[in-house]
């Protein structure tokens, strides 16, 4: 009998263990649904079931901020880390967009990892409640492929709240792979409905994977990246 007991404890540790992410890989915490950022009093409940996130192998002080999630508390760093992440070409790129919590008692450092790599970006504060997406900056992050390496993102400091959404992880085939940060910029006045972008009049609309598809508004559905002049937005369409 024990024999057989450990042997499905074994079988059910395999099926509930995070899978090996296989790029590219989109999230924009559409499952968050039970917290808000209307205010700094708002409730934003701790996620402490990973099912809605098969990408992620663990969540520490990561909260349901209504869309987008919340990293840290005032006296704790949060952070969260993917399963291995299988690439086949020479960069992985991870992009997100961020704001810092309001006023500048946080520390505005916070820590991307991918394998043993760390490149620390920097979050504005944000000015004022509500936190929305039109209040993010888009941040780009390049890595040299590694062998199923995990990504983890986290505060810089015990206080070191910030808020997070739109986290895309792709890769790309370069011959001398960059490292570091590559792109930080401020949001867009764009918004999508039935299939078509507005506000990207002046702009290009991209695929994730980098596909020029500006001809196609009026008739998109995904996640896709408006850039306007040096600025840029990541929109998801319905």
């Amino acid at each position: 009998m024990k024999k057989i007991t450990f042997l499905v404890a074994a079988l059910c540790t395999t099926m509930f263990a995070s899978a090996a992410i296989t790029l590219p890989l989109t999230e924009n915490f559409a499952e968050c649904t039970k917290g808000s950022a209307a205010t700094s009093g708002s409730t934003m409940p701790e996620i402490t079931v990973l099912t809605p996130y098969t990408w992620a192998a663990s969540f520490t002080k990561v909260y349901d901020a209504g869309g987008m999630i919340k990293f840290g508390s005032s006296s704790a760093t949060g952070k969260f880390v993917t399963a291995p992440i299988t690439a086949t070409l020479d960069s992985v790129i991870v992009e997100f967009d961020a704001i810092g919590w309001t006023g500048t008692g946080d520390n505005a450092t916070k820590k991307v990892t991918y394998g043993t790599t760390t490149v620390e970006i920097t979050t504005t504060a944000a000015a004022a409640f509500p936190i929305t997406e039109a209040n993010l900056e888009h941040f780009r992050v390049a890595f040299a492929k590694v062998a199923d390496g995990t990504l983890t993102v986290e505060g810089g400091a015990a206080k070191s709240r910030f808020f997070l959404d739109n986290l895309s992880i792709t890769e790309t085939a370069t011959a001398t792979p960059p490292v570091g940060l590559g792109e930080v910029t401020s949001k867009l006045s764009v918004y999508a409905n039935n299939g078509t972008i507005y506000g990207a009049e002046n702009g290009r609309i991209y695929t994730i994977l980098g596909m020029d598809v500006t001809e196609q508004n009026g008739n998109l559905k995904g996640i896709y990246v408006v850039k306007v002049g040096n600025k840029t937005q990541k929109i998801a369409v319905k």
